[in-house]
């Protein structure tokens, strides 16, 4: 092995390196995709509220959740790849920080536009967070057997949250206002 090889190899991210427990790398991935999904579903009892408080028709509220699912759906792709490229941990922790500052930009929209731009954030920082989540479980359980009932743990969060999302989401637009259903994301 030349130096350069050597050099080049020392540059990987060390996939072998246990700096977390699989329990506490499962739930941070789970919890995370929990969010994602969580967001996904959340935002469509909440949106009469919001056309009541920031205007706009139902095609302006309608891209509060397309504008969401749109950049989710565009960069899941691309953004698997960047989290191969910089490590899942690290594309993970990006995910996360511009999605808890896209919830909070969601939260204080001061109108329809901002809403629907930080939305699309939203949709962006998940595309980044989701497989990235995946990664870090796989490469926590090197065991199938493990790995596949972890896995059956992270996608049974995502279920969770399908059927909680409309629920919650009634409840705090309900007590709190429609802008709680961003700042729970915090």
């Amino acid at each position: 092995m030349t130096t350069n090889a050597v050099h080049r190899t020392s540059q990987v991210p060390c996939m072998d390196r246990k700096l977390a427990s699989p329990g506490m790398v499962l739930v941070a991935a789970l919890l995370g995709f929990f969010l994602i999904t969580l967001d996904a579903t959340v935002v469509t009892v909440a949106l009469p509220a919001m056309g009541g408080d920031l205007g706009g028709g139902l095609s302006g509220l309608q891209w509060v959740v397309d504008g969401y699912t749109l950049a989710f759906a565009s960069l899941m792709l691309s953004t698997g790849a960047l989290s191969d490229r910089v490590g899942a941990g690290r594309a993970y922790g990006i995910g996360i920080t511009l999605f808890t500052l896209a919830s909070a930009a969601c939260g204080f929209a001061p109108g329809l536009g901002v809403l629907i731009g930080a939305r699309g954030a939203q949709g962006a920082a998940g595309a980044v967070m989701l497989p990235a989540s995946l990664a870090l479980v796989r490469q926590a359980y090197p065991d199938p057997a493990r790995r596949a009932r972890a896995i059956s743990l992270w996608a049974a969060g995502a279920s969770v949250a399908v059927a909680l999302g409309p629920v919650a989401g009634g409840a705090l637009t309900s007590a709190w206002s429609w802008r709680g259903i961003f700042f729970i994301n915090l």
